[in-house]
């Protein structure tokens, strides 16, 4: 599906993309766009969450690999508000807020609980090396406690799809559009725009 002139003009230059929420009431917005030898993701993803209403501003920076380097999350679920920054360093290791994880330390990808934007990462990583499957473990920033956890993952090419399965016993067949972001993520997500 094709944006509008008017929202393309909104958003700016890059991949664009409207999620609809499947699970519960609620949306994401996102971008995605190069500068330089760098990529980013930004949106805002709104939900209906158990705590109350929930809004979610991101930005993630990777570089030509596809290979995180920080994430920002600022926001409300309910009434707690997040304000998250987090930083992969050159070593691997991961830092919130200034404080080690070292849970996740040497992990490449970070996987954003409550959007499908970050499963961009390592799909747009498998493309560009022609492989057709890999098992990883990214850091996963739970939405149950906003906390980053290992979490093994698996993809698999099935034609223009992508088979996915987490170590936590979910998994689905994602579509992709020729940029890569997700168009389809039953029984979770699904495109609007």
């Amino acid at each position: 599906m094709v944006a509008s002139p008017a929202i393309a003009e909104l958003v700016g230059a890059g991949a664009h993309i409207i999620w609809r929420r499947l699970d519960l009431p609620g949306h994401d917005a996102c971008r995605l766009w190069s500068e330089g030898a760098q990529w980013r993701l930004e949106g805002m993803a709104v939900w209906a969450d158990a705590l109350g209403p929930a809004q979610l501003a991101y930005e993630v920076s990777v570089d030509e690999d596809w290979i995180t380097h920080s994430a920002r999350i600022m926001g409300r679920v309910g009434k707690r508000a997040l304000s998250l920054s987090v930083h992969r360093g050159e070593a691997g290791e991961w830092r919130v807020n200034g404080e080690a994880v070292p849970e996740v330390s040497g992990l490449r990808d970070i996987d954003l609980g409550f959007t499908p934007a970050t499963n961009t990462l390592p799909i747009r990583r498998m493309r560009a090396a022609r492989q057709d499957s890999a098992d990883i473990a990214a850091a996963w920033l739970d939405p149950e406690d906003w906390r980053l956890k290992p979490l093994p993952q698996h993809y698999e090419r099935q034609g223009d799809a992508w088979r996915y399965a987490a170590g936590s016993g979910f998994s689905t067949t994602i579509t992709i559009d020729g940029d890569g972001l997700v168009t389809d993520y039953p029984p979770l997500w699904t495109q609007e725009v």
